[in-house]
């Protein structure tokens, strides 16, 4: 699914109308597939509350009130004032059995929410701006409040945040899961709104793929993410799931090597070499038997004069993984420029942490890449790759796909919403914020990942989104 800011949505649905598809046929989809998350939450004989406020989103939540009454669940609709729904709708709603409560009845409100299972926030939508009005913010409090008990579903995105910038102006509903309507509003993988999101939940509403086909940005998801997995024939031997060498690792940095080469071989890889000092190496056999290591101490520290005796290694292993824990200094930086120099272009290649400072300190660095090449920077060794500092107002997928094609590589940039750039302009987009990944080794472990998916053959982009989508 596409990402999207609020222009390039109203753009969709315009294109939608164009190919034949009625506001109408599009709200009804809109609603349904809102019921449906709905429906795989509720509990036989709980009640469901669908909050309705004005414009397309208060219309689609009564969309989704209808279907879950006719499919048997108990719903409570709680109009605000100005709300979308003509007085037909409503009446049809009642005699399907449902309640219809004002959004000034304080007291209605409070014992609906107190009965719900799920509560469905439909008040405000992509066209919102500025904080919530009255009573729209009291009611956003109210789900808050109630949010204990009550599973709060956002119609599209919480009510109160900008669909946009991912601001939040004012009050704002905190749900705990989102589903996103035809594509995904911008706002929701942009700070503070994430915060608001909870689950993300993309659905198709039909729009034509045509008209999404020049959009850059794509949601990485989970069946995109399987259709990658390298195939593992039953009559395969270690052989045909590459070789991968890892250069990592420093006297004072024992452990990244350990992980870049566990992950290579959790992801399959057929055989993983080391190429370290003496302590580096016994560090890494201790933890993992499995792993395999050049015949000499590698001292990343000696400069060039280390780098060359693993041309053969370099030349045998179609997979390279340089630069965990390597430390810094203008030796390290010498062996890193040495070993990209020798290294076949045609071979693969991932480059991770001090092997990205080092890159970053030889001139013309983008000259020793090609495009099997991916790098892994976080934000600040990618503003250091770049000379300069990130422009805090653009969504970070907007910037990174440049870059990819300026220096002609596949780019993953580290952060809550990681994002994967390839050299010919797309750019997809990992939707999983996950906190527990802020830790030092991570990196390492992603970068190890990445190793071992391009070592069984996978392109640069497969590999990095695959990796990314695994790692979490």
């Amino acid at each position: 699914m596409k990402i999207v800011s609020v222009a390039q949505m109203r753009a969709l649905e315009a294109a939608g109308f164009a190919a034949g598809i009625s506001e109408s046929a599009l709200q009804q989809r809109a609603g349904q597939a809102v019921a449906e998350e709905v429906f795989r939450l509720w509990q036989p004989a709980k009640r469901v509350v669908v909050l309705v406020g004005h414009g397309n989103n208060g219309r689609d939540g009564a969309v989704a009130a209808e279907w879950l009454l006719r499919h048997g669940a108990p719903v409570d609709l709680i109009v605000a004032p100005r709300h979308a729904v003509k007085p037909e709708e409503l009446a049809r709603l009642q005699a399907l059995g449902g309640s219809v409560i004002s959004s000034e009845d304080n007291s209605a409100v409070g014992g609906a929410l107190r009965g719900a299972l799920i509560a469905v926030d439909a008040l405000a939508g992509i066209g919102a701006r500025g904080a919530l009005r009255e009573p729209l913010a009291s009611l956003a409090r109210l789900l808050n409040a109630a949010r204990d008990a009550v599973h709060v579903l956002a119609l599209d995105l919480p009510s109160g945040v900008d669909a946009d910038s991912g601001d939040v102006p004012g009050d704002a509903v905190w749900a705990d899961s989102t589903v996103t309507l035809g594509a995904v509003k911008q706002g929701l993988l942009r700070f503070p709104a994430a915060e608001h999101v909870g689950r993300l939940i993309p659905r198709d509403i039909g729009i034509p793929d045509s008209a999404q086909a020049d959009l850059p940005y794509t949601l990485l998801d989970q069946p995109m993410l399987g259709s990658l997995v390298p195939p593992r024939p039953l009559n395969a031997h270690k052989y045909r799931f590459g070789r991968v060498l890892v250069l990592a690792g420093s006297d004072h940095f024992l452990g990244a090597p350990v992980l870049c080469s566990g992950a290579a071989a959790r992801v399959g890889a057929g055989l993983i070499t080391v190429a370290a000092t003496r302590d580096v190496r016994r560090n890494v056999a201790a933890h993992l038997p499995e792993v395999t290591f050049a015949e000499d101490d590698v001292s990343a520290s000696q400069g060039t004069q280390a780098a060359r005796p693993l041309e053969r290694y370099l030349t045998s292993h179609t997979s390279l993984v340089l630069g965990p824990g390597l430390g810094r200094g203008d030796a390290i930086t010498a062996f890193v420029g040495e070993v990209l120099r020798l290294r076949p272009k045609e071979h693969q290649l991932v480059v991770d942490a001090d092997g990205l400072f080092a890159l970053s300190q030889l001139p013309d660095w983008p000259a020793l890449l090609s495009p099997n090449a991916v790098l892994t920077p976080h934000s600040a060794e990618l503003e250091r790759l770049l000379g300069r500092k990130l422009d805090p107002a653009e969504p970070i997928w907007m910037q990174v796909g440049p870059l990819a094609q300026r220096w002609g590589c596949v780019l993953v940039a580290k952060g809550p919403f990681t994002c994967v750039a390839a050299p010919d302009g797309r750019v997809d987009v990992w939707p999983r914020a996950n906190a527990a990944l802020a830790t030092g080794g991570t990196g390492d472990v992603l970068a190890g990942a990445i190793g071992g998916l391009l070592a069984q053959g996978l392109s640069a982009w497969d590999a990095a989104r695959l990796g990314v989508g695994t790692h979490g």
